[in-house]
């Protein structure tokens, strides 16, 4: 089953750097998604957690140059998720309005 993480990113400066940590992230055997957003300093990854781990997407990241702050990386789940999530009952309505960008 497909991960889906917010990985805060330290170091960003340019389209260059985003380039790069996209590349590092891609080359590890089990990811699935990689965008990583200058504006937001930020990853948001999909892997597949039986095939490779949130640590080794760290490692690839600050062998980029970067630094991925693990402790502060959190679930996401896309927008058009989250309605269905509040129905169920299982996300907050301040999540589901957009509280999480």
């Amino acid at each position: 089953m497909t991960e889906l993480v917010r990985i805060p990113i330290e170091g960003m400066t340019c389209t260059s750097c985003v380039s790069r940590i996209t590349r590092a992230v891609r080359k590890i055997d089990g990811i699935e998604s990689v965008r990583v957003d200058l504006g937001s300093d930020s990853a948001i990854v999909g892997f597949d957690g039986v095939r490779t781990s949130l640590a080794a997407i760290g490692l690839a990241i600050h062998g980029a140059g970067y630094q991925a702050r693990l402790e502060a990386a959190t679930p996401f789940v896309p927008e058009a998720h989250r309605g269905l999530l509040v129905r169920l009952g299982l996300r907050g309505d301040s999540a589901a309005a957009g509280g999480e960008h």
